[in-house]
This record gives structure tokens, sequence and C-alpha cells, in this order.
């Protein structure tokens, strides 16, 4: 599951119910340089419940540095996330907003009599910066 999104300094977090994500925020940045997310999510038939999105590192934005960060986690009986840590990262500098959003994320609860399938799911967050423009004269 892929799902593109538009960030801006307060980004958009967006309420999934289903097995599609979809969030778009077309909020202007302060430096006018939009940026895009990419997430993608290992198989899992948990229903996500709350999709957190990270914020993009303001350093990366102005270095333009672009990657992506892999986090691995275990979804609780509740829903909740647990044991979340970061497994791949292009530039260490993702590795906190990444946590971060998977923290805030999370996923419909089990029924009682519903046993967890999966031990362990992994989403990987692809930051991405829009190109820009020369201005014309």
């Amino acid at each position: 599951m892929t799902v593109t999104v538009r960030l801006s300094p307060s980004p958009t977090v967006g309420l999934v119910v289903g097995c599609v994500l979809l969030a778009l925020s077309s909020l202007s940045v302060a430096d006018d340089t939009p940026r895009r997310t990419q997430i993608v999510d290992s198989s899992t038939d948990r229903t996500p419940a709350k999709t957190a999105f990270p914020s993009y590192p303001a350093i990366a934005r102005r270095d333009r540095i672009e990657g992506d960060a892999t986090v691995c986690f275990k979804i609780d009986q509740h829903g909740r996330i647990r044991s979340a840590k970061v497994v791949e990262v292009t530039h260490p500098i993702f590795k906190r907003s990444a946590i971060a959003a998977i923290r805030k994320s999370s996923f419909e609860p089990l029924a009682p009599n519903e046993v967890l399938a999966t031990g362990r799911t992994c989403r990987t967050y692809r930051f991405r910066l829009e190109p820009v423009l020369a201005a014309e004269k």
C-alpha cells in the first residue's frame, strides 16, 4: 500500500478506516518548498485506525536531503504500536521524525475472539522534496 501526501509545518494527520490511506494537505511552507512523504506498509491484515505522517526535518529541507526510513513495530491486541525501531534509513536525520510518526499511529483493536496474525510489521516513509523552479525574469 502506498500513500503520497503533501506536508506543511503542521502536517495533517489522516484518520483512516479500511485498508486505504489517503491524506492531502496543500498548505504552503515557510520557504514555499512543497514536500512529499510516501508511506509503504509491509503486508498486515490489521486495519489502520489513525495514521500519523512524519514532519520533514527542517535541516533536511534546507539542505535538500531526500531519503527513506523503514520502521518495524509490533501491534498489540488493542491496536497500539509497540517496540518501534528504525531498521533501515538512508540518512540519520529522518530517524526521529519516522519514530515520532509511527508512535502517534494506531490500528483497530482485535475482537475478543481474534488472534494476532502477524508478529511484526514494517512501514517505510519516503521523504521527497518537490523540484524548485527558478523564477523567470
